[in-house]
């Protein structure tokens, strides 16, 4: 009965807090109503006047198709090739194109050097459709070892929804009574042998979680229908996300399937057999980080990164939060090993900085955020490491899928230095892939780090790009960046969309400096880094980009009414709810695809997922810290904002674009000066064209110029 009358009380008090709290605006949230099209087309009208008809735009335009046309070439390894989208003036969706790095590789593509297996511009044509895709973790799919055949998965819109299709290599084309699926969906698909895929995907009804991921992995045969698939493994029924893994050992392939529960922390981990065993959840020694918390299997080992601290067998030598260690594999006997304990100011970040090759790992290490590779191999004696030299202050990536080759891909750049991509291996020289040529003089700047005390005491690190020059005189304007989310650490690279640091190059010629923070919620120094602003310590993160902003200002290294800030996506969240807390910190601020209402952002697209990062908008206590912060929720009539220039996209089916959208109106609302613009395909994490690109990120420099120069 108290049971009862609690949740009957709790029920209540939503409904209050409901009637008290009527969300604004959500006619905004459907964007297939005739009246959010005409308000999207006004917005962007106003904003284009603004923005596009600066006299700086056309100049900008281009910088940011040089920008784009390097991050375009991005490569990616995975089943013994090495793939890239590149993109030029005349292919501004792109060129497939590949380089074989291993003998089964070269046998199937007809040699070395990069070879174009699809121009999706041509494809466009053909179709009628701008197909998007940019090689990365599980896209294509192939496994040279098996055949000549990859599985792609295109995008219709940018979005997270794709069609898959099987490729030859070795004609250069799409199968034509290959695997396919033309329903997009949020699909992932591992080979299982040259003739059957294991495939996760929308199979109807009760398939899907609350998110809109597949919780459901099939066993599909060559030459028959996806609906007469097998089932292998489903989800519980509160999961919000399954993602497949497929990894090698001696004796064959070992598939994991990774879940994410609604209210757990952690994800469970899961052994799938495709013969049909029923799947059995891995013996693990503590809680595992997401996304490659199982890294793959190296010298008949099960290789882990924890997300809490553990002991060793030994029951003495602790094993911090963040280790890396080697497991037997399910089934074989035998205690857990050290490969990499990190100290206080070292992590490894579990998506840029893990790859299996040679029968070992290969693993970057932050130190105070500066990157430093590894390898580590298996002997008598236990786990040997080796380090391997890099410059300072660099940014690492390694860009290897799972399907294991021979060696791993590397890149490696900074804040003011291209990158460069090589081929590395414990066992053969290192093969230089790529070496971009600089875009402007780095030598006229200097990049330094500095530490911000937040409000609790913790050190923040951040990064400061100035002329060398450079007065602290508290006059010169500053662009902030940072994100501080998801456990995803905020790299220094290059000139990179991703990381915000691509405005640097036309802030630094204006006479400002760029900021790169590394808050909390990040993982620059490892799980406990990430958990401190995770759920209801959230608002660390925002305390910390505070800390920074404040110390800039003391330090006269910028002036209190010259600062602006960049984020997106969790960075957008940031961007607006700190100009929300403090609008007197910033004079303009960028947010992308921000998240803006945090009471009601786990019923819009995949936001059930967020729930373990943000809280749970529907227990009290959460909801209470949410409402605190939460952007919507906090404007006040009477208070005088930055400038806002809010962008995201109507085809990105993560962040709801409705949250911009609602945001944008409030501002308005309240006579506040912000500046809207949507674009139609861009989906979550940028336009896919070259061209819509960089008149996108124009805009979005045109408008910081303006606000740093007091225009």
């Amino acid at each position: 009965m108290k049971a009862l009358l609690a949740a009957a009380l709790f029920a209540l008090a939503l409904a209050a807090g409901a009637a008290e709290e009527a969300p604004q605006d959500l006619a905004l949230e459907d964007g297939t109503s005739a009246a959010t099209r005409e308000w999207v087309a006004a917005r962007n009208a106003e904003t284009e006047a603004q923005l596009q008809r600066d006299p700086r735009f056309a100049a900008e335009a281009r910088r940011f198709a040089r920008i784009g046309a390097l991050a375009g070439g991005d490569e990616y390894l995975n089943g013994g090739l090495v793939h890239r989208r590149l993109a030029d003036a005349a292919h501004p969706l792109g060129r497939w194109q590949v380089r074989a790095v291993t003998p089964a590789a070269r046998r199937q593509v007809g040699g070395a050097g990069w070879r174009t297996m699809l121009d999706l511009d041509a494809l466009a044509r053909r179709e009628g459709t701008r197909w998007r895709f940019h090689p990365g973790w599980l896209n294509p799919m192939c496994d040279t070892t098996l055949g000549p055949r990859c599985v792609l998965l295109l995008s219709p819109d940018g979005g997270d929804r794709v069609v898959l299709r099987e490729f030859d290599l070795k004609r250069a084309a799409f199968v034509a009574d290959g695997f396919r699926i033309e329903q997009p969906a949020r699909t992932y698909a591992h080979w299982v042998d040259a003739d059957h895929l294991l495939v996760a995907s929308d199979f109807g009804a009760g398939s899907l979680s609350d998110a809109g991921y597949a919780r459901q992995s099939r066993l599909w045969r060559r030459g028959t229908p996806l609906a007469e698939s097998r089932l292998l493994f489903e989800a519980p029924a509160d999961a919000v996300l399954y993602i497949p893994h497929a990894y090698r050992a001696s004796t064959g392939r070992v598939f994991v399937a990774e879940v994410w529960r609604q209210a757990a922390g952690a994800p469970e981990w899961w052994q799938v057999h495709p013969e049909g065993r029923p799947a059995e959840a891995l013996a693990l020694p503590t809680e595992l980080v997401r996304y490659h918390g199982v890294i793959g299997i190296a010298a008949d080992r099960l290789l882990l990164m924890t997300a809490r601290a553990t002991t060793a067998p030994d029951g003495r030598t602790p094993w911090p939060a963040g280790s890396l260690l080697a497991l037997p594999l399910p089934g074989q006997a035998g205690a857990p090993e050290a490969i990499f304990t990190p100290a206080a100011d070292e992590a490894v970040d579990p998506i840029f900085h893990l790859a299996v090759a040679d029968d070992g790992l290969w693993f970057g290490v932050m130190k105070n955020v500066s990157g430093e590779l590894w390898s580590a191999r298996r002997g008598p004696d236990g786990w040997q490491r080796r380090r391997h030299p890099l410059p300072p202050h660099a940014a690492l990536k390694l860009l290897s899928g799972e399907v294991a080759p021979s060696s791993v891909l590397v890149r490696t750049e900074s804040l003011l230095s291209p990158p460069k991509v090589e081929v590395r291996s414990d066992h053969a020289d290192t093969v230089t892939l790529s070496r971009t040529k600089p875009l402007f003089d780095a030598s006229r700047y200097t990049t330094e780090q500095h530490f911000a005390t937040s409000r609790d005491g913790t050190r923040v690190p951040y990064y400061v790009v100035r002329p060398r020059g450079h007065r602290f005189d508290g006059r010169a304007g500053a662009l902030v960046t940072a994100y501080g989310g998801f456990g995803i650490s905020f790299l220094p690279a290059y000139l990179s969309s991703e990381f915000q640091s691509d405005f640097a190059w036309p802030l630094l010629e204006a006479g400002a400096i760029h900021v790169h923070a590394n808050i909390r919620g990040g993982g620059e120094y490892g799980p406990e880094w990430h958990q401190a602003a995770q759920r209801r310590g959230h608002p660390r993160g925002i305390e910390d980009l505070i800390a920074v902003a404040e110390d800039l200002v003391r330090t006269g290294a910028a002036a209190r009414d010259r600062l602006a800030f960049a984020g997106a996506s969790n960075g957008g969240l940031l961007a607006t709810a700190t100009a929300v807390q403090r609008p007197d910190l910033f004079s303009a601020v960028v947010a992308d695809v921000p998240i803006t209402d945090m009471l009601r952002f786990h019923e819009l697209f995949t936001g059930a997922v967020w729930i373990d990062e943000y809280g749970d908008p529907r227990d009290p206590g959460d909801r209470e810290v949410l409402r605190s912060y939460s952007p919507l929720h906090n404007l006040q009539a009477g208070t005088r904002y930055p400038r806002f220039l809010l962008t995201t996209s109507s085809s990105d089916d993560r962040v709801h674009p409705g949250h911009a959208r609602r945001f944008a109106q409030a501002l308005r609302r309240l006579g506040q000066p912000v500046w809207f613009h949507e674009s139609a395909d861009a989906g979550h994490e940028g336009a896919a064209a070259l061209d819509a690109t960089a008149r996108l990120r124009a805009m979005k420099a045109v408008f910081l110029l303006q606000a740093l120069t007091h225009e």
